[in-house]
Parts: C-alpha cells; sequence; structure tokens
C-alpha cells in the first residue's frame, strides 16, 4: 500500500484519537475528521485536526457527502469510537475499530459490559456493512482483565491495542482486507446501550455494590440522592465500616468533601466532582 499517496476520511471521537494520530504519523492523507460526541468528549481529536489542519465536522455525513469525498481520491475510511452509523458506499476500504472480542458485545457502549464479561475483552477491526459491527473480521485480539479493574482501565488497554492493530493492518492492508473472516452469526450477541437507572445508586446498596458501580459507570459518573437533590458523582470512595447510623445520613462533611452511610460503610463524595443531574442526563 502507498500510504503516502492514500486519502483518507476519520470517524471518531477520543477513546481512539491515538488512531487518529497513527495515521497522520505514517503520513496518509487525512481529508477530514468527522465526529459526534460532546466538546470533552472529541477534544482531543479536535485538538489534532487544528493542528495538522484538517477539516473536522459534526453533522452526521450523508452518502452524497461520502461521495463526494470518494470522487475525489479517498479510498479509505476509518471508523473508531463514532455513535453514527455511515451510509454504505463503494469505497475501496472501509473499516471499524470496535472494542470487544466480535461478534459477541456488538452495540455502541460495550466497555462497561467487560466488566462483567471479562472473557471477550479485546479489539476487532471489521469491515464496515449495513449490519452493525457485523462485518467480516480483519484483526482481532484479546487482552486480560484483572481483578477490580475499571471501565477507565479497559479504555486504555483497548486503546493501546487498537493502535497496534491499526499499525499491523496498515502494514498490509490488501492482503488482510481479501482475507477476512466472516463473523459467526449464531454467537453474535448485541449490548445495549446501559439505561441510566444503571448508574443510579441507592444509599441502601452495599459496599460491594458500590465498588462494581463505580468500575463500571464512574468514569461515566454515578447517580445519587443527596440532600433531596439527583447529583452525578464522578470521583467517590468505599469505606467497609461498622455502623449504626441511618442510611444515607451525613456523618462528615467540610469544605472539600462529604461522606454518607451506606449499608456496611460509608462513601466519601468530593464536592469538586459533583454536580447537579439536569433533564438531559435522565433523557
Amino acid at each position: 500500500m502507498d500510504q503516502l499517496n492514500m486519502k483518507v476520511v476519520y470517524f471518531g471521537n477520543n477513546l481512539f484519537s491515538n488512531c487518529l494520530a497513527l495515521l497522520i504519523k505514517q503520513g496518509l492523507s487525512v481529508e477530514a475528521v468527522y465526529i459526534n460526541d460532546v466538546e470533552e468528549n472529541a477534544s482531543i481529536v479536535k485538538r489534532l485536526s487544528d493542528i495538522h489542519k484538517i477539516v473536522t465536522r459534526s453533522l452526521k455525513p450523508t452518502k452524497e457527502e461520502l461521495d463526494e469525498h470518494i470522487k475525489s481520491g479517498v479510498t479509505l475510511f476509518v471508523v473508531a469510537d463514532y455513535g453514527y452509523r455511515l451510509p454504505i458506499t463503494d469505497v475501496k476500504y472501509a473499516f471499524n475499530i470496535h472494542p470487544t472480542l466480535l461478534p459477541k458485545g456488538r452495540g455502541p457502549t460495550p466497555l462497561t459490559y467487560l466488566v462483567e464479561l471479562p472473557e471477550f475483552a479485546g479489539v476487532s477491526i471489521h469491515k464496515l456493512t449495513d449490519v452493525l459491527d457485523g462485518g467480516d473480521i480483519l484483526l482481532q485480539e484479546q487482552f486480560e482483565v484483572v481483578q477490580n479493574e475499571s471501565i477507565s482501565s479497559l479504555m486504555v488497554k483497548s486503546s493501546l491495542l487498537a493502535e497496534s492493530l491499526l499499525q499491523t493492518l496498515l502494514n498490509a492492508l490488501e492482503a488482510i482486507y481479501e482475507s477476512a473472516t466472516p463473523q459467526q452469526e449464531l454467537l453474535a450477541t448485541y449490548w445495549k446501550h446501559p439505561s441510566i437507572e444503571r448508574r443510579i445508586m441507592s444509599w441502601r446498596n452495599d459496599t460491594q455494590q458500590f465498588r462494581q458501580a463505580i468500575r463500571q459507570y464512574g468514569h461515566f459518573g454515578i447517580l445519587v440522592k443527596l440532600k433531596g437533590e439527583l447529583v452525578i458523582v464522578s470521583q467517590l470512595e468505599i469505606t467497609d465500616f461498622k455502623h449504626d447510623y441511618k442510611l444515607g445520613c451525613i456523618i462528615f462533611e467540610d469544605q472539600a468533601l462529604i461522606s454518607v452511610a451506606i449499608n456496611g460503610g460509608f462513601a466519601v463524595l468530593i464536592k469538586s466532582r459533583m454536580g447537579l443531574v439536569n433533564s438531559a442526563v435522565l433523557e
């Protein structure tokens, strides 16, 4: 593959931003970058694009728009952590980077499930088709999930492995593309976007349940009822501690933190990492 002459359009946000950096470093001509997440979750991709004077777009691309890219000489679409499904085109190469061992774990937010289902932790690069996450596998590799690992560390592992697999793919794109392996549909599972209810914790929950929720959803924030308000907390510590306090009562507070009694212990919430929940979060 003559990388210096290959034109690419990239679709993705921060999770796999190192893959965009790799494409640039390898000398591919990135013609445009499409993002679809909130600013804080696309900031690294946006910064990379600005540094290298790459056009960024946030609207969902139409088939006509993608066809224009192809007419201009684009031969590769790279999709990585992108929320919109692309219209199918006749671009020469189009693949998606997905953080599970497909066909297990198809869907939009699989990393939260890997905390409970570590046997499917890995990265798959597959062809884009009209079946969500269902295209033929180009490359795939598993990684280990250690005890008490969180979604944050799984994000890091996925990102590092994705970059490594992408490098391997770029080194032999045509050969790997032609020898792709079809997914086994009978083994396929779909993991839907976790409902907001899964992130709401009651002070009646015990310390183990809190720790599990933090591991799965702490990166996005846990929701709790505090002083009559529903708040989102992105940093909290859980301690086992025998007590007779009423569950949900505040047992300590200063200017920086607040501690609440829970079943079998207490939670320490960092005030600077708390915020009231607005209606958009509950949608």
